[in-house]
């Protein structure tokens, strides 16, 4: 289900009894979390009460007897639960029974991060599935994240360039919390009214005072070998930095291999809508596609792959293969072996 499909659901205004929200992506989560805690005090005339509760710490029982319980304060009562999916399986049965004759006057939440196939294999899995509404959120697709963007900075007053967008996406990806914080920085910095800029974009993504990783792509793709190697020493300072470069280099990389499988004749535009790439980016990338070799891009993206790997488990050469692998790829008559 998608956050929209979701959403839909909620303007129909027939509630569920209990709702499990689960999925990668943790601003989602709690963006859908507070869509139903929104609609449900639009549909009752108030806020109802709310109680967050970890099966870590609570027993199951104790749960479930506080469900049955109506509020004090209230006539209705939303519970946020969060452990569902460690319950044991007897544990699993008291609560089949009370999903099977659950409290008119109490809507359950359940809460849970990315789930795996083992996960939807669980007895409790196809419990929740049973007996309330699974809202399993999806990751955005790009084009949506896009959208995403340009709305989020509409509310808060301010339009955005198109290459500044693609450029957000390319850094962020599609982690809406690393974006909703960069909207907001982006926000600050344009002022009050002002059009976000690829420029404003490229200088909060810098990772210090005088370049950014964008400098360092450029540098790579110009075979401009000095400053790629600088620029790679510089950037490479800490993990965190050179995991972002190995993957705004590998998209590039496989965004060159595109378009040199596009046919010559293809008009920019078209080229660029088959790609999924903005226009801008496309225009920038048409020249390196033509100097660089398939083959040496191929060799380049495997050994991407392996740097990467090499990051997360923080082998000490991985530097070295990193710096090794720009020294090639810029090298304007290497062979990538």
């Amino acid at each position: 289900m998608s956050f929209a499909q979701f959403q839909a659901h909620l303007r129909k205004g027939k509630f569920s009894p209990a709702y499990f929200i689960f999925g990668p992506d943790a601003y989602l989560r709690d963006a859908a979390r507070k869509a139903l805690l929104e609609a449900l005090t639009k549909a009752w005339g108030g806020e109802p009460p709310g109680t967050s509760i970890d099966l870590d710490q609570t027993r199951l029982d104790q749960l479930l007897a506080s469900a049955l319980t109506p509020s004090l304060f209230a006539p209705r009562q939303v519970m946020h639960i969060r452990g569902v999916m460690k319950l044991r399986d007897r544990q699993v049965k008291e609560l089949a029974d009370y999903l099977a004759r659950p409290s008119p006057a109490t809507v359950l939440v359940f809460l849970a991060g990315e789930l795996g196939r083992d996960d939807r294999r669980k007895k409790i899995f196809k419990t929740l599935q049973a007996g309330s509404r699974l809202v399993d959120l999806a990751v955005l697709s790009e084009a949506q994240t896009r959208s995403w963007i340009a709305k989020a900075l509409g509310k808060r007053g301010h339009g955005i360039q198109q290459e500044a967008v693609e450029c957000l996406v390319e850094l962020q990806g599609t982690d809406l919390g690393r974006l909703h914080l960069e909207v907001e920085k982006l926000a600050l910095l344009a002022g009050e009214g002002k059009t976000v800029t690829l420029e404003m974009v490229q200088e909060l993504a810098g990772y210090c005072r005088d370049h950014t990783v964008f400098d360092f792509l450029d540098a790579v793709l110009a075979q401009d070998r000095r400053q790629a190697l600088r620029l790679c020493c510089e950037l490479s300072a800490q993990p965190a930095g050179m995991l972002s470069m190995v993957a705004l280099l590998g998209r590039r990389l496989r965004s060159l291999l595109q378009i040199q499988e596009i046919s010559p004749t293809m008009k920019p535009g078209d080229m660029a809508r088959q790609i999924g790439a903005n226009p801008y980016f496309l225009k920038r990338l048409l020249d390196p596609a033509k100097r660089f070799r398939r083959q040496a891009l191929v060799t380049a993206i495997d050994r991407l792959a392996s740097v990467d790997d090499g990051i997360k488990r923080s082998s000490p050469d991985t530097r070295l293969r990193l710096e090794r692998l720009v020294a090639d790829l810029s090298a304007r008559s290497a062979d990538l072996r």
